[in-house]
């Protein structure tokens, strides 16, 4: 399963992956990520003993924002998040939503680069 419609996104189990650090500014919005990949991406590599999967560290940069909505989590005093976490996510052509232990970030964008270290 991959995140969405995006042809970009072949290969990338997107729920699956952890968003490492959220940067954003007035013209772009970018997620520095670990991505799940699927035995279908070419960088896939069978996971080692230990490991519940094969991930790469890259990143989704959303360039010429029109329109962007951030709803950053609080956690329940006491109770632990991960913020890393990914719940849902769907980018779709110029769209994206993903909910994840960060937050909730809703955009819209001109320029979506997703991208393998």
């Amino acid at each position: 399963m991959s995140g969405g419609g995006d042809p970009k996104l072949d290969g990338i189990d997107l729920p699956a992956s952890y968003v490492l650090g959220v940067i954003y500014d007035d013209e772009s919005l970018t997620l520095e990520m670990d991505f799940r990949l699927l035995e279908s991406h070419p960088r896939y590599q069978p996971p080692g003993d230990g490991s519940d999967g094969c991930y790469g560290k890259g990143f989704i940069r959303f360039a010429d924002l029109d329109d962007l909505r951030l709803r950053k989590a609080k956690p329940e005093e006491g109770r632990e998040v991960n913020y890393s976490d990914i719940y849902s996510a769907t980018i779709d052509g110029d769209y994206a939503n993903i909910s994840s232990g960060w937050g909730e970030i809703e955009l819209t964008a001109r320029s979506i680069r997703i991208a393998l270290d």
